[in-house]
This record gives structure tokens, C-alpha cells and sequence, in this order.
């Protein structure tokens, strides 16, 4: 063979090994409406960047779709089987109703699960997973280390009972001129979280049960005592003047922030009353966190009272010709080394548990993050009340905090509504 057949044939080769690599390259869909968030995108580029340095041979498309849309988009794709490999979703109805679409999980993902919270929100009624979260909501009291401090109280110590939290209340109450608890309760809806915060260190596993399970009145004794304990806070002058006014979001934060309260209820993830915005505001290591209190039981006892949902999730749909790699991309995002990226960036809780916090440099955060290894009850009693109720409750408990309402008028109008409810479904 001549020099220049050599040539010929090794381009020739070099050509065919080209076409070869270029056919066997495979593309990953990804779809969801949280990556061109500029808060969240680190996370996401680091999940796609890192899966394609593992897998050479993968190109991940992330699709962004508008959040106002998204379900109208994924249901087209669902009903045409075709779209995206891996979709993300949010826990509770908006996955589980889609659950034909999506693979089940259970028997693939089994070596990370141990490690995840808010599993329950992404979990069909066979015990398979819809998805895998990759973050989780719940709310915990923030504390203001300022007012403590002004109040002679330790932040790192906060009240773990009823009687603690009282004597956490009186102290601020008569040693600052800051409320203990501040409310965003301009939409009704911050009083049904304070209700479930008591709900969640009184009741019982199996009142918290029959809670979820819609069988529990109203006007119960379990139900009324939770009641008891809010009018005491709403007597005893603990609760900021004029929450009814002020949005969760926007004045409580700012009233805790400028040192005009001891506590904020807020969400643990990703939210502007969370932690890293909280920080923010008043400068990191400001910012405590504490624990739904134990009503009537030890502390030990009741130890798991942060209530937790899934957030948000991966799922990996039927008729993707990709499904063992989208599982292995759904793992790598809610590794432990994702999960810091999340926290870092965007101020999300992740799901995984096993999360290195010795990276995280917010104190508040490696708070929380323990307190989910710890302390975590999965599902939350607010996510349990129904519609009508819920809007009832929200009418009533402005009432309430007002002094306009009564503790039994109010139990007795909510429990007609459930009963109203029940009827109709009947």
C-alpha cells in the first residue's frame, strides 16, 4: 500500500470512528420551572455540568418552561407520550395525579432513600415514588438573637415546652419593647400555621393521624385544647398588634428583622421568610432557630415536631427510551454534594439528610439541616385542612385575633363546614 493510500484509509477510519462516537452520543430532557430562577440556576448547572462530566457521552437538555404553564405543557407531552426524560414536579396532587405518566421509582432509587425526607408527598398509594424531592417546606420559629439577648434570654437555648415558652414570652414582653410572636396574617392563612405549630407539639401520633385522615371534629377535645393554648397566646398580649394587616412575606420579616420581635414563623426553604433571607437582612449569625414546643408531653417524647412535605421533585416519565440514566441523573440530584450547592445557593432545604454542613456557612441552616435529621415528622397537619375549611378558618381566626370571635363560635362554624363538606362528597 502507498504512503497515500495509508493516509487515505487512516482518514478514513479517524472518519468512521467520528460517526461512531456521534451516533452512540445521547441527550437527557430535562424539564422544569425553576432553573432560570438565578437563585436556583447554580444548583441546576451544577447537577447538569457534573452528570455530564461522569457520563462523557450525555448531553443533558434543560428545558425552563414557564411556571404559570407548566402543567399545561407537561399534560400535552403526557398525553402525546413524548417531551422530556426527567420532568420535575411538586409533592402532594400535582405528582400523584399524574402517577401513570412516571416510572416507579421504589426499586431503583432504594440506596439513596434512607438518606431523603418528604418522601411521603411523592409516595402513590402501592408505596412506589412518583419522584424523588429534592427539596422539602415545613415552618420552624426563627428567633432574633438581638431581642433575646436585650431580653437576658440564650438564643441557643430555646424554649422546648409550653411553660418555657411562656416564660420566653414574659421575659420579652416585659424586659424589650418587641412583641415575642409576630404574625403575617393579612390573608388568614399565618393562623392556621401557628394553630398547626401547637397542633404539631401536642398532639399525639395518632391524633395528628386521625387529623390527616379527616376524621377528627372540630369541636374534638384534642381539637379544642389546641384552641385553648392560641387564646392564651392572643390573651396574654404575646402576638404582634396588627398582624391581621401584615403579609407574611414582607412585614413580618421586616418587623423581625428591625428587632421589633423575639420570633417569626416561618418556612424553612426557599421563601422570603426562611432563613437565608432572614440572614440577610439582619446579618448572619443573628438568626436562631427553634422547635414547634411540646405541649402536656417531654420534649424527649415529642421529639420529631418539624413537620415536613416534599417540595419539589424529579420523576422520570414512561415512555422515555432513557430511563437508566435519568434514574442515575435523579440520584446525583439529590446527592449530598447537590443538596450543598442547593442550600448555598438558592436557600433551599434539601431533601437529603446526609447534606455536609461543615461547608454551609449560615448557622441558621445547619440548624435546620439538623433538625431534620433529627426532629422531622413527616407531612404537615396544615396541608390536611380542608378547602372550606380552610377558608372558613382563615375568616374566623382573624376574628379570633381581634377578640371578635370566641374560641367555641369558632370551632363550631368550621366543624359545620367540614360536616357540609362530607355531606356533599357523600
Amino acid at each position: 500500500m502507498t504512503l497515500r493510500n495509508k493516509l487515505q484509509a487512516a482518514a478514513i477510519m479517524l472518519l468512521m470512528s467520528s460517526i461512531g462516537a456521534h451516533a452512540e452520543q445521547k441527550t437527557l430532557v430535562v424539564w422544569d420551572f425553576k432553573s432560570s430562577d438565578p437563585l436556583i440556576k447554580p444548583y441546576f448547572d451544577y447537577v447538569r455540568n457534573e452528570f455530564q462530566k461522569q457520563h462523557p457521552d450525555v448531553t443533558i437538555k434543560q428545558i425552563a418552561q414557564p411556571a404559570d404553564s407548566y402543567y399545561t405543557v407537561l399534560g400535552t407531552a403526557i398525553n402525546a407520550r413524548q417531551g422530556p426524560d426527567v420532568a420535575l414536579l411538586h409533592s402532594g396532587n400535582m405528582s400523584l395525579d399524574r402517577a401513570d405518566a412516571f416510572v416507579d421509582l421504589k426499586e431503583q432509587v432504594a440506596d439513596v432513600v434512607p438518606n431523603l425526607a418528604g418522601l411521603t408527598g411523592f409516595t402513590r398509594k402501592d408505596g412506589g415514588y412518583v419522584a424523588l424531592p429534592l427539596t422539602v417546606q415545613g415552618a420552624v420559629y426563627y428567633i432574633n438573637n438581638e431581642v433575646y439577648k436585650n431580653a437576658g434570654l440564650d438564643p441557643s437555648k430555646p424554649p422546648q415546652t409550653w411553660e418555657e415558652w411562656k416564660s420566653v414570652c414574659d421575659a420579652v414582653k416585659s424586659k424589650t419593647k418587641a412583641s415575642c410572636l409576630t404574625l403575617g396574617n393579612k390573608d388568614g392563612v399565618d393562623f392556621i400555621n401557628l394553630m398547626a405549630a401547637v397542633a404539631d407539639g401536642a398532639w399525639s401520633k395518632e391524633t395528628r393521624a386521625k387529623f390527616i385522615a379527616h376524621d377528627l371534629s372540630w369541636t374534638s377535645p384534642e381539637m379544642k385544647a389546641v384552641f385553648a393554648k392560641l387564646k392564651q397566646m392572643i390573651d396574654a398580649g404575646w402576638l404582634e398588634k396588627g398582624a391581621n394587616s401584615y403579609s407574611p412575606y414582607t412585614d413580618a420579616v421586616n418587623i423581625f428583622a428591625g428587632a421589633r420581635t423575639a420570633h417569626v414563623l416561618g418556612l424553612i426553604s426557599d421563601a422570603p421568610n426562611a432563613w437565608k433571607n432572614l440572614e440577610a437582612l439582619t446579618g448572619e449569625g443573628e438568626v436562631s432557630v427553634a422547635l414547634p414546643v411540646a405541649i402536656d408531653q417531654s420534649p424527649q417524647t415529642k421529639a420529631d415536631r418539624l413537620e415536613v412535605d416534599g417540595g419539589i421533585g424529579f420523576g422520570v416519565t414512561q415512555w422515555s427510551a432513557n430511563k437508566d440514566l435519568a434514574v442515575e441523573y435523579i440520584k446525583l440530584a439529590v446527592s449530598p454534594e447537590a443538596a450543598a450547592v442547593l442550600v448555598d445557593a438558592a436557600g433551599g432545604l434539601p431533601s437529603n439528610t446526609k447534606v455536609d454542613i461543615s461547608k454551609i456557612s449560615s448557622p441558621a441552616a445547619k440548624q435546620v439541616i439538623q433538625l431534620l435529621e433529627c426532629c422531622k415528622d413527616e407531612r404537615r397537619i396544615k396541608s390536611f385542612v380542608g378547602v372550606a375549611e380552610r377558608k372558613e378558618l382563615q375568616r374566623l381566626g382573624q376574628l379570633l385575633l381581634t377578640g371578635d370571635a370566641t374560641v367555641d363560635k369558632t370551632l363550631e362554624s368550621v366543624e359545620r363546614v367540614r360536616q357540609a363538606e362530607i355531606a356533599r362528597a357523600k
